[in-house]
Formats: C-alpha cells, structure tokens, sequence
C-alpha cells in the first residue's frame, strides 16, 4: 500500500495520538473525531476509484494496520460510510464499495446535520443565514408542527454550500417555546441541530418526503436558470414523538444525492 502522509492524529483508547505513520502505512489528518477522519479518508480513497463497486475493502485487521488505529475505530469508520450508503458489509465476508462513491452523499435513513453530513464528506460547510425571525407559524407549519394557533416559531432560511459550493436552500421552523427566552434570533448561525440539543430538544427520529421541483421562487441570489430541485421535507422528533423542527429543504440536482441502502 501506499505510503501515508505524516499529519497528526488525535487518538482514543488503543489508537496513536500523534506522531509517524505506521511503516508502509496512512496517517489521518487531525481536527475531528478520529473515526470520522478515517471515513473520510476511505471516502477519498472510494472516490478516486480505488476500489470498484463491488470490489472489497481491506479488512478490519489490515485498515487497523494500515492506518495505525484500533480495529472499533475502523468499524466506527465503516458503520458511518454504511449509513451513508458508500459501502455494504456483510457479515462473516467483508465491507464491498457499492456504486456511490464519487457524489456528496447522505443516506436517507442517516439522521444528522447538513453541516455533519458535509464534513464527513472531507468538506467546508458554510451556513449563510438569509434570515432569523419569530413570527406566526403558517398553517402547513402548525399542523406538520401539531400545535394549535396562534404558534410563534423561530423561523429561519439558509443557503448551505460546501467547499463554497451550493448545494441547498433550506426552509425551517421550530416552536419558539423550544428554545430559551432571551433568544436573539439575529445571533441564530449554523446548525439548527446544534441549537435545539444546546436548550434540551434532542432530534432523534425524522419523517420525510422526497420529490423533485422546480419553480422562480425557490432560494434566492445568483442560482442555476431552470435549475432541478430534490425537495426533502421533514418532521424531527425527539425520543417521546414530540415534533421539534419542520423543514423543507431544496437540494440542487446533482450536487447533493440521497441514496437509499436496500439489503438482502
């Protein structure tokens, strides 16, 4: 294998914090969580070709050698580039790269952040907030929302980019009695997620649906002419059920993919 960059590392238990790669090995760039600097470097190495779809990556023992890090690292790394519907493992034979190696990609059965999904692809998020207001919750929104009228959400629209790219509009309500009461909503900036978990609403389940559009009115500022859109609509709930945030986000065509990982 090819000799790996000597960059830093930040280590758990069992894994080398610092220092040289291992000989003949890969070493991690530093900054994020351990496994998720070693899924992103597979993810790069996935989308260079390295391995054809349906061809296997290493083995747990060897990508532990290879990179220097404990064998639970590796299999964090591969249950994240699973989620996102890159790779399948199957049991007793091995992890297999499946066709979706080369887009940013989020399996739709993943629940995270835009901001997460776009770093764990090795890519710069950037959130521009066109706006952070309170306002009346509209009808569709109170009633995705569950709550009855009059319903002040903390409303917000978003421009989300990657590597200065952009790739959505998005659109998103949250029930203003979520969130503190000396909320500014001009200090609103990045997740949204990140947000609600820092006032105790932790979203933990999503009901979406998917569709494509297109239509003048969707996003604003210099943005593709007769551009596609992926509409992914959403629900977040927390662990009781209890609707937290309704969000419509416009994905433009191919520069944010949705896959589905169906298994047999």
């Amino acid at each position: 294998m090819a000799a790996g960059r000597p960059l830093p590392r930040r280590g758990t238990a069992g894994d080398r914090a610092s220092g040289p790669a291992p000989a003949g090995g890969r070493a991690l760039s530093s900054g994020l969580a351990l496994h998720t600097r070693l899924a992103a470097s597979l993810r790069e190495r996935l989308r260079d070709g390295e391995w054809a779809p349906g061809g296997q990556l290493p083995t747990e023992a060897e990508l532990s050698a290879d990179y220097g890090v404990s064998r639970s690292t590796v299999r964090a790394a591969l249950v994240q580039l699973e989620k996102q519907g890159l790779t399948v493992t199957r049991h007793g034979v091995g992890t297999f790269a499946t066709p979706f190696g080369r887009a940013l990609r989020a399996g739709l059965q993943e629940l995270q952040s835009m901001t997460d999904t776009i770093i764990a692809h090795g890519r710069q998020p950037r959130i521009d907030y066109r706006s952070a207001e309170v306002r009346d919750a509209t009808e569709a929104e109170r009633l995705a929302l569950e709550r009855e009228a009059p319903c002040p959400v903390l409303a917000t629209t978003r421009a989300v980019h990657a590597d200065d790219v952009l790739v959505a509009f998005s659109y998103e309500a949250i029930p203003r009695d979520l969130l503190p009461a000396d909320l500014d909503p001009a200090t609103v900036g990045g997740s949204l997620f990140a947000l609600l978990e820092s006032s105790g609403a932790v979203p933990r389940t999503a009901v979406a649906g998917v569709h494509a559009t297109r239509g003048k009115d969707i996003g604003w500022g210099e943005r593709p002419r007769g551009a596609t859109y992926l509409l992914l609509q959403q629900v977040h709930y927390d662990a009781q059920a209890v609707p937290l945030l309704h969000s419509r986000t416009y994905f433009l065509e191919g520069r944010f993919q949705f896959s589905i990982l169906r298994v047999r």
